[in-house]
């Protein structure tokens, strides 16, 4: 069955809307890094890496037992993550190619079948995030800044795997759902996940993404 993966700006509908595919449609979630997995106390550089590919594996083995599966998060994320932020002093965008180019040669990861880049206005994320009382998201402001940068890769993406992006406008939870469930990829096309790979570091190397503050 299918892994498709769900992201976009911080408040955007991630998690109502896979919960919402959840209960209506049988998906299995796998949540983000940070929910699943506390952090250690001495965190290696590469700690936040390796969860990202053992909720890969998490994934895969729920599609082999038959499920449709979403991936809260694109465990890709530290590409674009480290590039857009890449003077916030996480780690180098080549040490992050070199561990994901790494897991992609051991088979111990894969780009999702599909992506759904969830996308709303800066004045409608911010009337979300005021109306949410659960959740605090103390680094809304700078997230917001990430949302043209993130297209952008996606798009680049999407130009070179035979259409594995759907940009998808939030209005409601159920609507959004609706378009997801429409858009779940009808065939498994083998994609060569290395090449993938390098023609993103090319263009994450090729442009620019954000000067910070």
């Amino acid at each position: 069955m299918s892994v498709i993966c769900l992201e976009g700006a911080s408040g955007i509908g991630k998690s109502t809307t896979s919960l919402f595919l959840k209960e209506h449609f049988n998906f299995k979630i796998i949540p983000e890094v940070n929910e699943m997995f506390e952090r250690p106390i001495k965190e290696s550089s590469t700690w936040y890496f390796e969860k990202q590919v053992e909720r890969w594996r998490l994934a895969e083995n729920e599609s082999i037992n038959g499920n449709n599966v979403i991936l809260d998060g694109d465990p890709m994320q530290p590409i674009w993550y480290n590039w857009i932020f890449h003077d916030l002093g996480f780690q180098p965008i080549q040490q992050v190619f070199e561990f994901y180019s790494d897991a992609i040669q051991r088979e111990k990861i894969k780009f999702p079948e599909k992506y759904f880049i969830l996308t709303a206005s800066e004045t409608e994320l911010r009337k979300r995030k005021a109306s949410d009382k659960n959740r605090t998201r103390k680094n809304f402001e700078t997230h917001l800044k990430l949302i043209s940068p993130q297209l952008d890769y996606f798009y680049k993406m999407n130009s070179l795997n035979f259409g594995n992006v759907e940009i998808v406008q939030t209005k409601n939870i159920s609507s959004t759902a609706m378009c997801i469930y429409k858009g779940l990829p009808k065939l498994n096309l083998e994609i060569d996940q290395s090449i993938l790979l390098n023609n993103q570091r090319q263009f994450v190397q090729e442009h620019k993404s954000l000067k910070q503050d």
